[in-house]
């Protein structure tokens, strides 16, 4: 097997002249993106960084940050993705989890960071500092050859939450990555003629392992968006003739109502993966007759890869995420974990070569975190003839626009209000964004909190999506009789009210 990092080696001897990598009006061939990896992996070894050393890149998207994923990869360090939405509060557990030795981060959210330095033994250097140590790798000296990984070396980690709202790393190894991007060429068939336009933040999975990685591999073209903008896409698109993309649902509801005239005169598009909520048949059929492309459906998670999806020139079943993936093993299980039979609904589990071996904890990847190696999605799914229909969660959490929001962690923020006696939050479904998140409040004796107090106790502890869109208040929530809220009563009430406005 060969590693992630021969991945750029390979395209650069085979197209040496051929642009790689496009972020606005600055380009790389992919020498050039090589050769600039290489120098920045040798910088970060004169900073006494060693293989299996975290570095994190934090911001929008931005070819720095390409340049760093590879360079993090051609070093043996561990790159990790930090989101540049997070605060302060929300930063601090990922860095003392994580063990992070070197950030690299922008204008953005520099000041979160440097906020947190002096508690954590991290170095940090912005990529808008012409002096800083970025600028400096750039212009250095040659780099060496890549370091040499085993399959089980750990290539990234990401940060995601569980039920609890404390984030939990994804360790994603060498074999992970290898299957993974070998998988998307052939569910896509991406070819070096395929040009890419990244949507997605960098800071999540999809965007480099999902997609940057598998077209690097393919030897295609890279088109990179700082940040999403509808008017912006549908530009680029057209521009550089994109042929392939990944979004989610909500983006491709957007396109559809606001942009159908340049969808429809966008002529390269060829193939589109989408997931992380679920995808209608309506917005499917919508989408491919404006584009004239395939929308392909896939079904997975940060620890596992893709678990099912739909690939060029197979069958398809509507409001199904595809087929289970071949390179993992999925079943369906119980409220005993026993395997359902198949038409039977069931929490879905999978493990294999695109499945993490165990969590991150203390420093290194520990398995007994998995159940016999198992990953508990935490989602209800069946098995329909073969194709897999996702049908709710098990999990609480809230998808809006893609994005995951824990409701643990959003109730114990706003239980730090000394008006706040106890709090729920709900998703309630939005056409565009999937769902919306509302907050039912009990306030404590004496106090009268307005939506607008509470909104802005908020707004300061939390990334803008994960803040409640409205507030109810109420003289008790709904409870079961061991004391847990009831939120299918809570939804129920939600169903009611006029829709959602912005405080």
């Amino acid at each position: 097997m060969n590693s992630v990092g021969q991945f750029l080696l390979q395209s650069a001897l085979r197209f040496p002249s051929k642009v790689a990598l496009v972020d606005g009006d600055r380009s790389f061939t992919y020498t050039e993106l090589y050769e600039a990896a290489a120098r920045v992996a040798a910088g970060m070894r004169t900073q006494g960084l060693h293989p299996g050393d975290r570095v994190a890149y934090h911001g929008n998207n931005r070819w720095e940050m390409v340049v760093t994923m590879f360079a993090a990869i051609h070093g043996g360090f561990v790159l990790c993705p930090l989101n540049v939405m997070l605060k302060p509060a929300e930063l601090e557990y990922i860095l003392q989890l994580g063990g992070i030795r070197l950030i690299l981060t922008t204008s953005e959210g520099e000041a979160n960071v440097r906020a947190l330095q002096d508690q954590f033994d991290f170095e940090v250097s912005s990529y808008d500092d012409p002096a800083g140590l970025f600028a400096r790798w750039m212009s250095g000296p040659p780099g060496g050859p890549e370091e040499y990984r085993r399959p089980d070396d750990v290539v990234a980690l990401f940060f995601t939450s569980g039920t609890t709202g404390n984030p939990k790393g994804a360790p994603l190894d060498q074999e992970f990555i290898n299957h993974l991007a070998h998988s998307w060429i052939i569910a896509c068939r991406y070819t070096p003629d395929d040009v890419y336009l990244v949507m997605t933040p960098m800071f999540w999975a999809v965007a480099p392992i999902h997609g940057i990685l598998p077209i690097v591999l393919a030897g295609g073209r890279i088109v990179l968006m700082n940040r999403f903008n509808l008017d912006h896409a549908c530009v680029l698109m057209e521009q550089h003739g994109v042929t392939a993309l990944f979004t989610v649902p909500t983006i491709c509801t957007m396109l559809i109502d606001q942009k159908p005239d340049a969808l429809k005169r966008i002529k390269t598009l060829r193939v589109c993966g989408v997931g992380g909520s679920p995808l209608t048949a309506e917005t499917v059929e919508a989408f491919e007759s404006l584009t004239g492309a395939t929308l392909l459906n896939t079904y997975g998670s940060t620890e596992a890869g893709a678990i099912s999806r739909e690939m060029l020139g197979v069958p398809r079943r509507a409001g199904c995420a595809g087929t289970p993936g071949g390179t993992l093993t999925m079943k369906i299980v119980d409220e005993n974990g026993q395997p359902v039979k198949p038409g039977t609904p069931g929490e879905i589990h999978a493990r294999g070569f695109t499945a993490i071996k165990g969590y991150w904890n203390q420093g290194r990847v520990d398995p007994s975190l998995l159940a016999d190696g198992w990953v508990n999605t935490g989602d209800v799914g069946v098995l329909e003839d073969g194709f897999v229909r996702i049908l709710d969660r098990t999990k609480d959490m809230i998808i809006t626009g893609g994005a995951n929001i824990y409701s643990a962690e959003v109730e114990r923020v706003m239980a730090l209000h000394p008006g706040v006696q106890s709090c729920a939050l709900i998703g309630v479904p939005d056409r565009v964004m999937g769902e919306l998140p509302v907050a039912y409040v009990v306030c404590r004796s004496g106090h009268n909190l307005a939506s607008e107090t509470l909104q802005a106790f908020c707004c300061e502890r939390l990334s803008n999506y994960k803040i409640p869109r409205r507030y109810f208040f109420v003289d008790a929530l709904p409870m079961t009789p061991t004391g847990k809220v009831q939120k299918t009563e809570l939804r129920k009430l939600a169903r009611d009210v006029e829709p959602l406005t912005e405080l």
